[in-house]
This record gives C-alpha cells, structure tokens and sequence, in this order.
C-alpha cells in the first residue's frame, strides 16, 4: 500500500506545487484537498490519509488545527509546513499535534523524505 496525503492550504498555487511534487513518486497518493480547516476535517474523517500536508504559517490556529486532527484521528500524521523560526514555536506545534515540521524553503528537497519517514514511524521529531 502506497503513501496517502491529504493536502491542506488555503492557497491554492501552493497545493498544486505540493500535489505536483508528491504525484511524480508513484507510491504516493493525494487523495484529497482542502482549503479550509472545516473541509479539511471532513475529508481526513472521509478518507483517513495517513498524513495531512499543512501550511503553519499564515494561520494562527495552525495549533488548534494539529491538535483537532490528533484528537479524531491519532493514527493520522501531521506534517506542518512553516516558515515559523525558534525552538519554541517549534515545540509548542509539536505539544499540540504536529509530528514534524518543515521549512517552506526546504519543502522540494525534503518533502518526500520526510513523509517516507513519517510513515515508516522513524521520525526523529521536530
């Protein structure tokens, strides 16, 4: 069985690059998207994706979103994309869901990786 991703940004250039990049690896599959947290939270009940591909950036309930999929889903990954700095933005997103983050300038090189290794259970944390 494949990998499983649900995209999760309310910017739609930005699920179209992340949906690009995960489509080229073939045991990678998008099942869903959405652009908005309510959408969001249907569709991972819906589908049940191994892992939510969100933007922590812009929005400050970023926490209460990592925290509100855990609590319905705990067997759900979350992988926060930010450009967030700082060891206590860092942890505070890992205390309320988030399973890894990753650097939005980092995100073409490391993505794929990452969500391997998420799914893999090898994740060194955040």
């Amino acid at each position: 069985m494949g990998i499983t991703v649900l995209l999760a940004d309310s910017v739609s250039g930005i699920r179209k690059m992340e949906k690009a990049l995960l489509e080229k690896e073939p045991d990678i599959e998008v099942v869903g998207e959405a652009d908005d947290e309510p959408t969001a939270m249907k569709l991972i009940s819906a589908l049940q994706p191994q892992i939510v591909l969100t933007d922590f950036s812009v929005r400050p309930t970023g926490k209460v979103f990592a925290k509100q999929i855990k609590s319905g889903n705990p067997k759900t990954k979350v992988l926060g994309v930010t450009e967030l700095k700082g060891r206590y933005v860092r942890n505070s997103l890992k205390i309320f869901g988030a399973d890894e983050l990753l650097d939005k300038k980092d995100l073409e090189a490391k993505l794929i990786a990452t969500l391997r290794t998420l799914v893999a259970h090898r994740a060194e944390g955040i």
